[in-house]
């Protein structure tokens, strides 16, 4: 009888709980280790009882046939990650695998600590074939987490496969298409290939951004801080089916850029904006539409 109270207890607490404040998911290439790790990026600092963690989800993208994880290390006390499901070459994307991992917590819950705009790592894991699956093309040396947003195999899909990424946390709260997903920190892609490796939002130069006024009812401007080279890129808006439905251009440079959208046209709801070029793409936020 108490631990049926304790659930229901728990359940209520994520129902009511703060539905703002989510993680972005990230994963990063070590070339001395050939691991990969996956890690949350906390947008606020959760303590307790904000911090309790109930499950969670993370799902990569990788080419198809050139990738199994293995030696999966688990990066926090009672918290333990295993892939525990696969899909491979699926209709909606046939040149990619998709390879989901599932969070087992020992007692039920875990406490981790969260703190606002610091990586935690969650796991890390290795490809039994190596780096580009033994083929030496960069396309294969690349993957990424799933992005629930826009990835054309997220349900529903042709497999029944519930893919994605999720992390119940309290604090948290459901909102997103998962558990505590606000998107991924640059784009959520890595290369293991040390001559082509994929740019950090730090090396690019990318330094902050701002979105406002959001919600929006016609105008929105998005602001840009860079501090790297010049670049020229575009500010996208996906609806929460994964289309795009708006780019417009934007030349970066050095110092603050600012470009005003339109959405005045576009039926009230939650959008998702992302600054991109021909060689990288950044998760900047979502916009919600009045």
């Amino acid at each position: 009888m108490k631990k049926m109270n304790l659930f229901f207890l728990l359940a209520g607490l994520f129902v009511s709980a703060n539905m703002n404040a989510q993680f972005e998911f990230k994963i990063d290439y070590d070339f001395d280790t050939e691991r990969y790790t996956v890690s949350v990026i906390p947008l606020d600092t959760y303590t307790e009882p904000q911090n309790i963690t109930a499950d969670g989800q993370v799902t990569i993208k990788v080419p198809t046939n050139k990738f199994i994880p293995v030696e999966i290390q688990s990066a926090l006390n009672g918290m333990h990650w295993e892939a525990n499901s696969r899909i491979d070459a699926p209709e909606e994307a046939p040149d990619n695998d998709y390879i989901s991992f599932a969070l087992q917590i020992t007692g039920g819950v875990a406490y981790p600590e969260y703190h606002e705009d610091e990586p935690l790592p969650l796991f890390s894991f290795k490809n039994a074939y190596g780096c580009n699956g033994g083929t030496g093309n960069l396309q294969d040396a690349i993957i990424s987490i799933v992005d629930n947003n826009t990835d054309p195999f997220m349900p529903p899909n042709s497999a029944n496969a519930n893919i994605g990424n999720a992390l119940s946390v309290l604090g948290a709260g459901n909102a997103g298409d998962g558990y505590g997903f606000a998107g991924l920190y640059n784009g959520g892609a890595v290369s293991c290939d040390p001559e082509n490796p994929t740019s950090t939002a730090e090396e690019l130069g990318f330094s902050g951004y701002r979105i406002f006024p959001n919600p929006v009812i016609t105008e929105a401007n998005v602001e840009v801080l860079w501090e790297g080279d010049a670049q020229e890129a575009y500010i996208q808006m996906v609806d929460p089916s994964g289309k795009l439905i708006l780019q417009e251009p934007l030349s970066i440079v050095s110092g603050k850029n600012t470009k005003r959208l339109n959405v005045g046209s576009y039926p009230a709801g939650s959008y998702f904006l992302y600054l991109v070029s021909d060689q990288w793409e950044l998760s900047l936020d979502k916009l919600t539409k009045q």
